[in-house]
């Protein structure tokens, strides 16, 4: 992939709102962007072997989720409100909990792939600032981070430089990975 062709995966979420921030399992952070949809899982059958009573009924799972979604995966992140960190990827919950407070309702203003530093920050509108980095997770190759798009295709980033823009359903290990270089920014803004 190209710069531009990653400015341009990107660009549709600049500007918008963060809604639906919130942690996932672990240290998995989700951001929600543009106009939310609504997402109904198939019915779950009860498992004989499964005694708790609120497994013995069929039941579905509804999920609010937006056009674009910014998963933060397999990666070290901070959150910031101007200079002052609130949370990173083991603080309390109830500390993460207030960070991503924070950044809900912020509109975001940019994305910066740093590649020489191999971190990614996610700047808001009202200080609101995520970094994301591969402190601890330099031992393997991982995601540190997808990006679903309403066309359901995902940009990702992995910590070995490398990203990909493929749809959501393509077959793991069948991806094709570009290694990228130098500073992106979107958007695209000269960056000195």
């Amino acid at each position: 992939m190209t710069e531009k062709e990653i400015q341009d995966v990107l660009l549709p979420i600049i500007g918008q709102f963060v809604w639906g921030a919130q942690r996932g399992y672990g240290s998995f952070l989700n951001l929600e962007f543009g106009n939310p949809k609504t997402k109904f899982s198939g019915i779950h059958k009860p498992k004989e072997e499964n005694k708790f009573p609120f497994n013995e009924f069929e039941n579905r799972h509804v999920k609010i989720k937006g056009e674009y979604s910014f998963f933060i995966y397999m990666s070290n992140w901070k959150i910031y409100a101007k200079d002052n960190e609130l949370a990173h990827d083991e603080s309390e919950r109830e500390e993460i909990e207030f960070a991503l407070g924070f950044i809900n309702g912020q509109k975001l203003n940019k994305v910066i792939i740093n590649a020489n530093k191999n971190i990614t920050e996610l700047e808001f509108d009202l200080g609101g600032i995520i970094v994301i980095s591969d402190e601890h997770y330099s031992d393997e190759i991982n995601e540190l981070w997808n990006f679903y798009t309403k066309s359901e295709k995902v940009l990702t980033y992995r910590n070995d430089r490398k990203v990909t823009y493929e749809k959501t359903k393509t077959e793991f290990g069948k991806e094709k990975f570009t290694e990228i270089s130098g500073i992106i920014t979107c958007p695209n803004t000269v960056y000195n």
